[in-house]
Protein backbone atom coordinates (compact mmCIF):
# COMPACT_ATOMS: atom_id res chain seq x y z
CA UNK A 1 0.00 0.00 0.00
CA UNK A 2 0.89 3.44 -0.69
CA UNK A 3 1.59 6.20 2.05
CA UNK A 4 2.75 9.21 2.35
CA UNK A 5 5.97 10.28 4.78
CA UNK A 6 5.74 13.62 6.93
CA UNK A 7 8.44 15.45 7.81
CA UNK A 8 9.71 18.67 9.03
CA UNK A 9 13.43 19.35 7.66
CA UNK A 10 15.07 15.98 8.86
CA UNK A 11 12.67 14.97 11.13
CA UNK A 12 9.65 12.26 10.18
CA UNK A 13 6.39 13.33 12.29
CA UNK A 14 4.10 10.58 10.79
CA UNK A 15 3.32 8.11 7.94
CA UNK A 16 0.04 8.21 6.19
CA UNK A 17 -1.17 4.85 4.39
CA UNK A 18 -3.27 5.80 1.21
CA UNK A 19 -6.00 3.90 2.27
CA UNK A 20 -9.16 5.93 0.19
CA UNK A 21 -9.38 7.78 -2.86
CA UNK A 22 -9.05 11.24 -1.60
CA UNK A 23 -6.57 12.70 0.90
CA UNK A 24 -7.25 16.79 1.73
CA UNK A 25 -4.17 18.55 3.44
CA UNK A 26 -4.05 21.38 5.09
CA UNK A 27 -4.08 23.31 8.47
CA UNK A 28 -7.60 23.11 8.85
CA UNK A 29 -8.85 20.76 11.58
CA UNK A 30 -11.42 18.81 9.36
CA UNK A 31 -8.26 18.13 6.80
CA UNK A 32 -7.23 14.26 6.57
CA UNK A 33 -3.80 15.68 7.12
CA UNK A 34 -3.49 18.62 9.10
CA UNK A 35 -0.10 20.39 8.98
CA UNK A 36 -0.59 23.48 12.21
CA UNK A 37 1.79 26.14 10.53
CA UNK A 38 0.86 29.71 9.35
CA UNK A 39 2.14 28.84 5.70
CA UNK A 40 -0.58 26.11 5.30
CA UNK A 41 -3.34 27.23 3.52
CA UNK A 42 -6.41 25.87 5.40
CA UNK A 43 -7.22 23.06 2.49
CA UNK A 44 -3.90 24.00 0.82
CA UNK A 45 -3.67 20.58 -1.21
CA UNK A 46 -4.96 17.24 -2.03
CA UNK A 47 -3.70 13.43 -3.53
CA UNK A 48 -6.10 11.66 -5.33
CA UNK A 49 -7.11 8.46 -7.03
CA UNK A 50 -6.52 8.30 -10.97
CA UNK A 51 -7.53 5.44 -12.58
CA UNK A 52 -4.21 3.49 -10.89
CA UNK A 53 -2.18 5.88 -9.26
CA UNK A 54 -2.14 8.94 -7.31
CA UNK A 55 -1.98 12.74 -8.23
CA UNK A 56 -1.46 15.48 -6.07
CA UNK A 57 -3.03 18.69 -7.01
CA UNK A 58 -2.71 22.39 -5.32
CA UNK A 59 -6.03 23.45 -4.03
CA UNK A 60 -5.01 27.39 -5.18
CA UNK A 61 -2.77 27.56 -1.80
CA UNK A 62 -1.39 31.41 -0.87
CA UNK A 63 2.15 30.03 -1.05
CA UNK A 64 2.18 27.00 -3.41
CA UNK A 65 2.15 22.93 -3.41
CA UNK A 66 6.11 21.97 -4.72
CA UNK A 67 6.65 18.56 -6.48
CA UNK A 68 10.74 17.83 -6.44
CA UNK A 69 10.95 21.37 -5.86
CA UNK A 70 8.64 22.57 -9.00
CA UNK A 71 5.73 24.54 -8.42
CA UNK A 72 2.50 22.41 -9.69
CA UNK A 73 -0.93 22.47 -10.19
CA UNK A 74 -1.71 19.29 -10.73
CA UNK A 75 0.94 16.26 -11.25
CA UNK A 76 1.34 12.17 -10.57
CA UNK A 77 3.09 10.48 -8.02
CA UNK A 78 6.10 8.54 -8.58
CA UNK A 79 8.06 6.34 -6.17
CA UNK A 80 10.82 8.77 -3.74
CA UNK A 81 8.31 11.84 -5.05
CA UNK A 82 8.94 14.43 -2.40
CA UNK A 83 5.98 17.10 -1.76
CA UNK A 84 6.39 20.28 -0.19
CA UNK A 85 3.47 22.09 1.78
CA UNK A 86 5.02 25.28 3.56
CA UNK A 87 7.42 24.17 5.50
CA UNK A 88 6.55 20.66 5.99
CA UNK A 89 7.44 17.44 3.01
CA UNK A 90 5.61 15.01 2.14
CA UNK A 91 7.65 11.97 0.87
CA UNK A 92 5.28 9.52 -1.20
CA UNK A 93 6.54 5.96 -0.93
CA UNK A 94 4.69 3.61 -3.08
CA UNK A 95 4.34 0.20 -1.78
CA UNK A 96 2.05 -2.17 -4.01
CA UNK A 97 0.22 1.12 -5.45
CA UNK A 98 -3.36 2.10 -5.44
CA UNK A 99 -5.95 -0.43 -3.52
CA UNK A 100 -8.95 -1.64 -4.95
CA UNK A 101 -11.22 -0.36 -2.91
CA UNK A 102 -9.55 3.26 -3.08
CA UNK A 103 -9.68 2.87 -7.14
CA UNK A 104 -13.38 2.13 -7.33
CA UNK A 105 -13.97 4.56 -4.64
CA UNK A 106 -15.40 8.19 -5.75
CA UNK A 107 -14.14 11.12 -3.82
CA UNK A 108 -14.72 11.78 -0.47
CA UNK A 109 -14.90 15.15 1.98
CA UNK A 110 -16.25 15.19 5.01
CA UNK A 111 -18.62 18.10 5.98
CA UNK A 112 -17.01 19.10 8.98
CA UNK A 113 -14.28 20.88 7.38
CA UNK A 114 -14.85 24.70 7.90
CA UNK A 115 -13.13 27.38 6.14
CA UNK A 116 -10.12 28.69 8.51
CA UNK A 117 -11.66 32.48 9.53
CA UNK A 118 -9.56 35.70 7.89
CA UNK A 119 -7.24 37.47 10.48
CA UNK A 120 -4.66 35.93 13.43
CA UNK A 121 -4.98 32.91 11.57
CA UNK A 122 -4.72 33.58 8.04
CA UNK A 123 -2.03 32.02 6.22
CA UNK A 124 1.77 33.58 6.14
CA UNK A 125 3.31 34.13 3.49
CA UNK A 126 6.18 32.37 3.48
CA UNK A 127 9.59 34.51 3.12
CA UNK A 128 12.59 32.25 2.80
CA UNK A 129 15.50 32.92 0.05
CA UNK A 130 14.71 29.42 -1.55
CA UNK A 131 10.86 30.02 -1.29
CA UNK A 132 11.42 33.77 -3.32
CA UNK A 133 13.19 32.02 -6.00
CA UNK A 134 10.32 29.67 -6.61
CA UNK A 135 7.63 31.74 -6.46
CA UNK A 136 9.08 34.34 -9.07
CA UNK A 137 10.13 31.36 -11.34
CA UNK A 138 6.33 30.05 -11.34
CA UNK A 139 5.03 33.57 -11.71
CA UNK A 140 6.78 34.65 -14.67
CA UNK A 141 5.96 31.15 -16.26
CA UNK A 142 2.66 31.92 -15.58
CA UNK A 143 2.06 35.58 -16.52
CA UNK A 144 4.24 35.22 -19.56
CA UNK A 145 2.26 36.89 -22.19
CA UNK A 146 -0.28 38.20 -19.95
CA UNK A 147 -1.05 41.99 -19.89
CA UNK A 148 -0.74 43.73 -16.57
CA UNK A 149 -4.53 44.55 -16.62
CA UNK A 150 -5.82 41.31 -17.11
CA UNK A 151 -4.81 39.68 -14.03
CA UNK A 152 -8.29 39.26 -12.59
CA UNK A 153 -8.81 35.21 -11.14
CA UNK A 154 -11.00 33.11 -12.30
CA UNK A 155 -13.30 31.20 -9.79
CA UNK A 156 -13.98 27.70 -10.03
CA UNK A 157 -15.87 24.83 -8.75
CA UNK A 158 -14.31 21.25 -8.02
CA UNK A 159 -16.86 18.33 -7.04
CA UNK A 160 -15.97 16.53 -4.26
CA UNK A 161 -18.90 13.79 -4.18
CA UNK A 162 -22.17 13.43 -5.79
CA UNK A 163 -23.65 12.91 -9.53
CA UNK A 164 -22.41 16.29 -11.96
CA UNK A 165 -21.92 16.28 -15.59
CA UNK A 166 -18.37 17.49 -14.60
CA UNK A 167 -15.56 16.92 -11.80
CA UNK A 168 -14.63 20.92 -12.54
CA UNK A 169 -16.12 23.76 -13.72
CA UNK A 170 -14.29 27.04 -14.28
CA UNK A 171 -16.86 30.09 -13.79
CA UNK A 172 -16.07 32.40 -17.05
CA UNK A 173 -19.65 33.48 -17.16
CA UNK A 174 -21.48 36.54 -15.83
CA UNK A 175 -24.04 33.82 -14.58
CA UNK A 176 -23.76 30.31 -13.80
CA UNK A 177 -26.82 28.19 -12.83
CA UNK A 178 -26.70 25.22 -10.71
CA UNK A 179 -29.55 22.29 -11.32
CA UNK A 180 -30.83 20.21 -13.54
CA UNK A 181 -32.04 22.13 -15.88
CA UNK A 182 -31.01 22.73 -19.72
CA UNK A 183 -29.83 25.91 -19.13
CA UNK A 184 -27.60 24.90 -15.68
CA UNK A 185 -23.69 25.69 -16.75
CA UNK A 186 -23.46 23.43 -13.20
CA UNK A 187 -25.51 19.87 -14.29
CA UNK A 188 -26.77 18.53 -11.54
CA UNK A 189 -27.91 14.90 -11.73
CA UNK A 190 -30.60 12.35 -10.23
CA UNK A 191 -33.99 12.10 -10.19
CA UNK A 192 -34.76 14.76 -6.83
CA UNK A 193 -31.85 17.33 -8.01
CA UNK A 194 -33.96 20.70 -8.21
CA UNK A 195 -33.77 22.01 -11.84
CA UNK A 196 -32.54 25.36 -10.40
CA UNK A 197 -30.48 25.21 -6.74
CA UNK A 198 -28.61 28.48 -7.03
CA UNK A 199 -27.20 30.82 -8.91
CA UNK A 200 -23.54 32.41 -9.02
CA UNK A 201 -23.09 36.13 -10.17
CA UNK A 202 -19.72 36.99 -11.70
CA UNK A 203 -18.83 40.73 -11.27
CA UNK A 204 -15.87 43.34 -10.52
CA UNK A 205 -13.99 40.64 -9.10
CA UNK A 206 -16.00 38.32 -6.92
CA UNK A 207 -18.70 35.68 -7.12
CA UNK A 208 -21.87 35.66 -5.06
CA UNK A 209 -24.06 33.03 -4.89
CA UNK A 210 -28.13 33.44 -4.19
CA UNK A 211 -30.78 30.63 -3.91
CA UNK A 212 -33.53 30.11 -6.57
CA UNK A 213 -36.10 27.59 -7.06
CA UNK A 214 -36.53 25.51 -4.01
CA UNK A 215 -36.10 26.91 -1.09
CA UNK A 216 -33.55 25.69 1.50
CA UNK A 217 -31.70 23.41 -1.60
CA UNK A 218 -28.36 24.54 -1.34
CA UNK A 219 -26.35 24.89 1.62
CA UNK A 220 -22.48 27.09 2.04
CA UNK A 221 -20.56 25.56 4.67
CA UNK A 222 -23.40 23.38 6.29
CA UNK A 223 -25.32 26.76 6.66
CA UNK A 224 -28.92 26.49 4.68
CA UNK A 225 -28.34 29.50 1.65
CA UNK A 226 -31.39 32.02 2.50
CA UNK A 227 -30.17 35.16 1.00
CA UNK A 228 -27.26 36.12 -1.65
CA UNK A 229 -23.86 36.04 -0.26
CA UNK A 230 -20.49 36.36 -1.68
CA UNK A 231 -18.40 33.05 -1.89
CA UNK A 232 -15.21 33.59 -0.08
CA UNK A 233 -12.10 30.64 -1.31
CA UNK A 234 -12.88 27.27 0.21
CA UNK A 235 -16.79 27.79 0.70
CA UNK A 236 -18.08 24.32 0.65
CA UNK A 237 -21.26 24.17 -1.53
CA UNK A 238 -24.01 21.38 -0.61
CA UNK A 239 -27.05 20.62 -2.54
CA UNK A 240 -28.55 17.35 -2.03
CA UNK A 241 -25.83 14.51 -2.13
CA UNK A 242 -23.44 17.27 -4.32
CA UNK A 243 -20.98 18.34 -2.47
CA UNK A 244 -18.37 21.08 -4.40
CA UNK A 245 -15.38 23.32 -3.27
CA UNK A 246 -15.38 27.09 -4.76
CA UNK A 247 -11.93 28.64 -5.07
CA UNK A 248 -9.69 31.26 -7.41
CA UNK A 249 -7.34 30.90 -10.11
CA UNK A 250 -5.26 32.65 -11.95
Amino acid sequence: MAKLILKYEAAVLKEIPLQKASLIIGRAAGNDVVIDNLAVSGHHAKVVVEEDHYVVEDMNSLNGTFLNSQRIRRSALKNGDEILIGKHTLVYNDEGGVPANAAAASLEKTQEMKTAPMGADSTVVLDTKKRREFLAKATAIASEGASAENKERIGCLTVLSGKTDQREYILTSKLSVIGKSDMASVKLKGWFAPKVAAVINRREGHYDIAPSDKAGATKVNSQVLSAPRELQEGDLIQIGGVQMQFYLRE
